[in-house]
Formats: structure tokens, C-alpha cells, sequence
């Protein structure tokens, strides 16, 4: 058996379009149009029946008068968009060879890796070809395009067919969809009967699908692998996991946590135990231990220099009276004697004679700033003082 060196989508679009119909002028058929339509009121599916009526209306409306306004600016016979597409369709035909046998007959011969696939033969008078690929699209097959691209500024309108045609394309949008007021104006309509509720099923959890679900062939994207375990040879787990049953490795079921009784360890708070007769009876009886003093409270800490004397040094009254003596002579010292005159530099005492000294505060730019506008002001202050007290000396001395 030799096999057709044949690619194999031309067998599928000649297998496709051998039961289509002439008259259609379509050469495909897909969902495109229930996908495109879905898409298009998404948004109104989960409102009211008339509710999603009025909305499809104004939609269709809406559409319709914009399609009218381009059709009245479009000039020629056929579209534009279908002249583009057969001008760029025109171009990458070098496995076609065609052999013209009459002024609108031609024999086109199909080429795959230098070898003769296929021949047809167009028909440029009748808009035929032998692949059936013009009559039922109504636009010139790539044969077709081989065939006309021999002649010097061919004129494509005349190969395609009325339907892609300006006229045609205006007289699709020229009808005119009647405009409506809203629902609280519409007249009331004695049925003659009662129109009950539709019986309402029980909705599942989750909100409503409004996409529809998708085949297996229209599914796009990435492609999911699963991991083949190398211990058991199964899907779905590696020979690491829990799921192995090789790897030994069971997942561990939760138990609850056994309860703890609060209260002190085991050997923290040990209390007395007896030692045994033996033991007893050998020892000699110790004394009973003596019931615990009371606590007295802590003495106020004494100043540093001064170390405090011995509690089992016996101390007289003499030697009390020496103590205060001193202490009341060295605060004396650190006193300033205000009655007698001392320097600028001698009130201020020394930050190392202060019993407890201030830690210094970390200056800020805020804390800097404060600070040079408060000795600023002084400064003034100072001046202006001063300034006073020169121009008072002046007029005494002038009133003289």
C-alpha cells in the first residue's frame, strides 16, 4: 500500500465541506455563533423573563444602529474586510502551479515536498473550481487566487460573490427595531385566567453557573500531568508520600491529648518524710525546731561613704550621738552658705557631688531647635535692658 504524500488537513476540509451547500455561501460550521451569543447577555441571563426580553431589545437596537451608520460610510461593491482578506490570502501560493488551456480555464496543480499531490481546474467565467471550495464559500479558492494573480491588477470584485457586497450589508441592518417605553407603562392585559408561580426546584449551593461547560475538545490551556510513583508504579503520589503503600509511611490519625492534672511537679514541694523505725532508734532524738520569727522589716539603705557598723558590735549612746554628729556635719558641707558672698561658678554645684545625677537628656533637632530660640530670646531680653538703661543715662545727662 503506498501512502499519498496528501497533508492531512486537506483530506479533512474536503471531507468537511463535501456536505455543504451551495447556497449557504458558508464554508464552515462551528458554536461560534451560541458562544458569541451567551457571551453577549452573560449579564442579563439571571434576571426576569421580560426583564431579559427588553434588555436583548435595547441590545439588538443599539447594534443595529451602529452597523447602519457604517454601512452608510462604506463606498464600492464588495467590503473592504473581504478584499483584505483575499489580497493577504493572495500571497505564499508557490506550491501552486498553474497551466492555463483557455482565457477562463486554467489547470492548477498541487506541490508537497516536490512531488504532484493534486490537480484541479478553475473556471474563472463560472466561479468554479474542482475543490468545491468557491462555490460554497462564494470567495476564490487559493486554485482560484493562483489562477488571477497571472493577470496585471486583477479586479477581485468581480470573483466574489453578491453576498459579501455593500448592498447586501446595508439591507441586513435596515430594518428598524420599534422602540418601547418602560414596564410601568405597559397597558394591562385581562388573560382570562390565573397565572401561578413556576414550582421553584431546589437550587443547589453556590452561585448560579452562567458559563456554559465546556467539551473535552474545546478545552484550551495547559495540559495537567500527573506523577507516577517509582515505588508502586501508581498515579496521582510520589514514593515519598503517605498514599505509597510501599514507603511505609501511613498517614497518623489525630488522638486526643491525654489530660494533664494541674498542681506541682513531681518533687518540687517534697514535704517531710518519716525515716523508718530502724533508723529512728538508732538516731539520737533531735531537738524540735523552734517556731520561725516574724520578719522585721528591711532597714532604709545607709549612704554610701558611711559603712554601717557591725550588728555585734555593741554600740553606746556615745557612739550614736558621734554618728549623728558627723552626718549632720557632712550635709552641712554640702550645703551653700547663703549668707556669705560666693562666685557664679560655686552655686551651681557639680553634677558628681549630687547624690543621684540626672541622666542627660538626648538632644532632638526639635529639642535643639527649642534651644537656640529660647537663648535667642534672652539675648533680646538682654539687649533690650541694657539699650534702656543707656538711653536713660543719656537723657539725665542731657537734662543737666
Amino acid at each position: 500500500m503506498v501512502l499519498s504524500p496528501c497533508p492531512p488537513w486537506n483530506i479533512t476540509v474536503l471531507q468537511g465541506q463535501s456536505g455543504f451547500k451551495e447556497e449557504i455561501k458558508c464554508d464552515f460550521i462551528n458554536n461560534n455563533l451560541a458562544e458569541s451569543w451567551n457571551a453577549w447577555i452573560q449579564a442579563h441571563k439571571d434576571l426576569p423573563l421580560d426583564i431579559l426580553a427588553d434588555a436583548i431589545r435595547h441590545k439588538t437596537m443599539v447594534l443595529f444602529e451602529k452597523r447602519r451608520k457604517i454601512s452608510k460610510a462604506l463606498k464600492g461593491f464588495i467590503l473592504p474586510a473581504i478584499i483584505h482578506q483575499l489580497n493577504a490570502a493572495s500571497k505564499g501560493l508557490n506550491h501552486l502551479k498553474e497551466t492555463k488551456g483557455g482565457p477562463n480555464q486554467a489547470e492548477v496543480i498541487v506541490m508537497y515536498n516536490d512531488e504532484v499531490v493534486k490537480r484541479h481546474v478553475v473556471y474563472l467565467d463560472q466561479h468554479e473550481c474542482t475543490c468545491r471550495e468557491w462555490q460554497v464559500s462564494g470567495k476564490p479558492c487559493p486554485h482560484a487566487l493562483a489562477v488571477i494573480t497571472t493577470e496585471r491588477q486583477p479586479n477581485m470584485e468581480q470573483y466574489v460573490d453578491v453576498a459579501y457586497s455593500v448592498h447586501k450589508f446595508q439591507a441586513a441592518y435596515a430594518g428598524m427595531i420599534p422602540v418601547i417605553t418602560d414596564k410601568s407603562q405597559w397597558p394591562v392585559v385581562e388573560k382570562g385566567f390565573k397565572l401561578l408561580p413556576p414550582i421553584g426546584k431546589k437550587r443547589g449551593l453556590g452561585r448560579q453557573r452562567k458559563k456554559r461547560v465546556k467539551g473535552c475538545l474545546e478545552r484550551s490551556g495547559k495540559a495537567t500531568r500527573q506523577v507516577t510513583c517509582k515505588g508502586c508504579g501508581e498515579l496521582g503520589h510520589r514514593r515519598t508520600s503517605w498514599r505509597c503503600p510501599l514507603s511505609g509511611t501511613k498517614k497518623r490519625k489525630r488522638t486526643r491529648k491525654t489530660k494533664t492534672k494541674k498542681g506541682p511537679k513531681k518533687g518540687a514541694d517534697r514535704e517531710y518524710e518519716p525515716a523508718p523505725a530502724s533508723e529512728t532508734a538508732a538516731a539520737p532524738p533531735e531537738p524540735s525546731p523552734a517556731p520561725p520569727a516574724e520578719a522585721a522589716p528591711e532597714p532604709s539603705p545607709a549612704p554610701p561613704a558611711e559603712a554601717a557598723p557591725s550588728p555585734r558590735t555593741p554600740r553606746t549612746r556615745a557612739a550614736v550621738a558621734r554618728e549623728r554628729e558627723a552626718e549632720e556635719a557632712a550635709a552641712a558641707a554640702r550645703r551653700l552658705n547663703l549668707e556669705a558672698p560666693q562666685p557664679l561658678e560655686m552655686i551651681i554645684p557639680e553634677a558628681e557631688s549630687l547624690p543621684n545625677p540626672a541622666p542627660a537628656k538626648k538632644m532632638t533637632p526639635r529639642r535643639k531647635q527649642l534651644a537656640t530660640k529660647t537663648e535667642l530670646a534672652m539675648f533680646v531680653s538682654c539687649m533690650r535692658t541694657e539699650l534702656a538703661m543707656v538711653v536713660k543715662s543719656i537723657s539725665v545727662v542731657l537734662q543737666r
